[in-house]
Order: C-alpha cells, then sequence, then structure tokens
C-alpha cells in the first residue's frame, strides 16, 4: 500500500517551518482506496508570501486542528505504507519533526515521485509537479493546496505503475537510498563519488556551485548530506542540486585550505558559515610616544593586520592574560587592569623601563614569526606522491605535490611545486592547527 501525502507550511525548513495542511490518499497499487484532508493551525504566524502562493491565511487556520489533535488518525493512515510524495524528503521531514516533538518515532519506507519519474520517463525538460501533470494531462485545479497536489501525484502514481519495469522495487530495497538523493541527481553521479579525501561542490542545473565542502571520505560526507534528519537546511540545497564534482587532496589539510579558498573565491549560497572570516578579533601591536610596546584586542578590520587573530572576544583575552603572566610584562600596557590581573594570580612586581622593553620585544619575537619560513608535509593523493604547503616569511604562499622520489629539502624545488594561494589569516588558523602533527622543515 502506498500513502501518498502533500502537505501546505508556513516555510521550506522543517527546523523552523510548520505544517498548515495535509492530505494523504492511501493508493492499493490499483487506485487510491482512502483519503484524508485537514488545515492544521500551525501556532505560528503564516508569512504574506506563503499566503499568496498557497491562499492559506492565519485567519483560516485559526480554529483548525493543531498536529498533536490529528497525530494519531495521521499515524495510523501511514503506518506500515510506503510514504509517496513529489520531492519526497520535504513532505517527510515535516511530518517525522512533527511527531518527533510529540516523543514519538516515524521511519517508513519512501518513494519520491521526482525521481521514479525521471527513471521511468527520461528525457523530458523539466519534472516538477506543474509540469508533469501539464506533459500528462493530469488536471490539477487546486494547485499549491495539499488535495489538489496529492491527486496530481496519485494520477502521476498511476502512470509510474503501469509504466514500471522493476523501477519502484530497486527504489524500495533497504541499500538502495533512492529516496534519500536530491530529486534532480542521478544516482550514478552518487554511485562515481570517492571514499578518499578531499573538496566537493555542489553544482545546480546551469553549473553553478551551491556548496563547497571538505571530506577524510567523500562519497560518505555527501551521504550523510542527504540522510540527516535535520535536513531543513540541506532541504533547500537539496532541491537544487543536478551535478555533484570533487578534487582530491589526500591530506586533510590540505582539504581544509582548498576549501577556504574555494568558498572565498565561490562565495557560495550554502556555505553561510564560511563566507566570512572566522576570525573576528586580534592582537595588535604598537608602541606609544615614549617607546613602550603596547597590546590591545580589537576587532578584525580590513587594511588593518593583527600579530595574531581569535575567534572570539573572550579567547583573545585569554591569550592575552596567559602572555602576561609567562612574559611577566606590565598588564597596564596591555590594555589588562591590573586590578583584574590579581584575580588570575598575577601581580606585576615592576622593573626598570630598558629591561621592560627588552622583555616585552623578546616576548613579541615568540609571538610573530613574520620572518619564518618553512613548510609542512603530508599525503599526497596517490601512494607515490606527497602534499606540501610553504609559508614563507610569515606568508602563505600556497601548497602543491610532489613525487616521494624526489628531493623536497630545497626552497627553490619547494616553490616549483606549490600552486600560489592567497595569504589571509584563516589559512594561518589551519596551517596552525596541524603543525604538531605534519612534518616541518624550516628554512
Amino acid at each position: 500500500m502506498y500513502a501518498i501525502v502533500d502537505i501546505e507550511t508556513t516555510g521550506s525548513s522543517a527546523a523552523y517551518g510548520k505544517i498548515t495542511e495535509i492530505a494523504i490518499l492511501i493508493h492499493d497499487g490499483k487506485r487510491v482506496v482512502d483519503e484524508f484532508q485537514s488545515l492544521i493551525n500551525p501556532e505560528c504566524g503564516i508569512p504574506m508570501g506563503i499566503t499568496s502562493l498557497t491562499g492559506i491565511s492565519n485567519e483560516m487556520v485559526m480554529n483548525a486542528p493543531k498536529f498533536y489533535e490529528i497525530a494519531k488518525e495521521v499515524y495510523q493512515l501511514l503506518e506500515g505504507n510506503v510514504f509517496v510524495a513529489h520531492n519526497v524528503n520535504f513532505d517527510y521531514s515535516f511530518i517525522k519533526k512533527e511527531f518527533q516533538e510529540l516523543g514519538g518515532t516515524f521511519n517508513l519506507n519512501k518513494l519520491c515521485t521526482v525521481r521514479l519519474s525521471r527513471k521511468i520517463f527520461p528525457g523530458l525538460k523539466s519534472y516538477s509537479l506543474g509540469r508533469l501533470s501539464e506533459h500528462f494531462s493530469i488536471e490539477n485545479s487546486a494547485r499549491h493546496r495539499a488535495m489538489g497536489d496529492a491527486r496530481a501525484t496519485a494520477e502521476l502514481m498511476d502512470l509510474l505503475l503501469a509504466n514500471d519495469s522493476g523501477q519502484i522495487d530497486q527504489f524500495l530495497k533497504r541499500n538502495s537510498k533512492e529516496a534519500d538523493l536530491p530529486p534532480n541527481l542521478a544516482k550514478e553521479v552518487f554511485e562515481e563519488l570517492p571514499e578518499l579525501t578531499g573538496v566537493y561542490y555542489f553544482h545546480d542545473e546551469h553549473g553553478k556551485v551551491l556548496y563547497v565542502g571538505k571530506a577524510n571520505s567523500i562519497k560518505a560526507r555527501i551521504r550523510n548530506h542527504f540522510s540527516a534528519t535535520d535536513v531543513i537546511y540541506k532541504q533547500g540545497l537539496k532541491d537544487l542540486i543536478h551535478s555533484i564534482s570533487f578534487e582530491l587532496c589526500g591530506d586533510e589539510m590540505i582539504a581544509f585550505l582548498l576549501e577556504s579558498y574555494e568558498i572565498k573565491r565561490l562565495f557560495p549560497q550554502f556555505n553561510k558559515a564560511q563566507k566570512y572570516p572566522s576570525s573576528k578579533f586580534g592582537l595588535y601591536h604598537y608602541q606609544d610616544s615614549r617607546g613602550f610596546h603596547r597590546l590591545s584586542i580589537g576587532k578584525v578590520q580590513r587594511g588593518h593586520i593583527p600579530i595574531r587573530s581569535f575567534t572570539s572576544f573572550d579567547k583573545a583575552r585569554t591569550f592575552l592574560i596567559q602572555f602576561v603572566k609567562e612574559h611577566n610584562l606590565d598588564p597596564e600596557l596591555c590594555s589588562l587592569p591590573a586590578s583584574m590581573m590579581k584575580y588570575f594570580g598575577y601581580s606585576f612586581k615592576g622593573s626598570d623601563e630598558e629591561a621592560l622593553k627588552q622583555r616585552f620585544e623578546k616576548a613579541l619575537e615568540l609571538i610573530n614569526d613574520v620572518k619564518n619560513t618553512y613548510c609542512l608535509f603530508g599525503n599526497g593523493r596517490t601512494t607515490g606522491e606527497r602534499s606540501v604547503v610553504l609559508i614563507e616569511e610569515g606568508v602563505y604562499k600556497g601548497f602543491g605535490f610532489f613525487d616521494v622520489n624526489e628531493s623536497e629539502d630545497s626552497l627553490e624545488y619547494i616553490k616549483d611545486v606549490i600552486k600560489t594561494y592567497p595569504d589571509n589569516p584563516e589559512v594561518h588558523r589551519i596551517v596552525n592547527q596541524y603543525k604538531e602533527k605534519r612534518e616541518i622543515l624550516t628554512f
């Protein structure tokens, strides 16, 4: 038995949106044998844009039942049946979340009529429900309403069943995972992904990059993207994915560096968390009119390069407190009140001005490695290859790969094999994470 489902919601994200209408048609493989329809009070406001699309207003749902009031009936209709919908993960994610919030479980086999249509009726220009309805002359007098779209999906399901040559059984196999894949992505593309370290790219129908990620196992990471229960952020992305490309890196550090570069270069729509520098605060050094060295914490700004960057003010202050204590510095010269430092077990005894300046300069040399030139080695993309990252006089130059049989102890050789990439605080944060884990050669 198939449970053909369509819902209307307050938005595209199950993490934040709620169901406003639900329709369920029970199909026995030949015809519809039962049906259910109800408006639902989402217990939140319906955006005007959603109302203009669906026609469902706040007034319409004011006296409608809340989901928990119809949950038992919905569960009894769906239980034991195959959950069918056009772009099934959207409808499934909202209903699953509703049951989870009630303390229940929800786990049904799924069929996506978008993916099934692509398999059974290949070569069509579009597989949206509207376009398929036009192509197959399926009448839908109530588009963007739950029962209207559910009936259209049921008629489409009739056509899919009539023309099925084993595709439905294949989709329903336990290890198929067809229903978890994006509706517009060919399964063959996913199957050909490598279980290797690298960077992957999600593309839309025009080839534009939507998202960039890194992984120690590209295929496993992407599988997690598609099968995660919190599909809301990913749900909007999944609907847009038409293809996936990747670049092997061999080494996790290289993958991090390439991912960081590609996000800044491509500015993908769905890489919201990484579009902007993660280092929000910096430690700044200057000398006052008397020649005393001073340190202060401030927000990272373009054109003002800090000697050390941090993701938060608290982390910057913690570092500075420890720095002052380790090197016996005057906290007042580091924007740290002496009264506050007493709470951290530190009291500055004082010393002559020249000795204080010298001590400060030596401490700065340890924190500021601008003059250091070194490279870090790691795994390559093949067994006969190694990766290398070059920092020259404190500036990140890039990374590259070389044959394990070649000599890598020459700076000129390293410069020849690396591909140049721009320097920024983010790449130094990545490199610093791996300094203790990688072989280092200093020049």
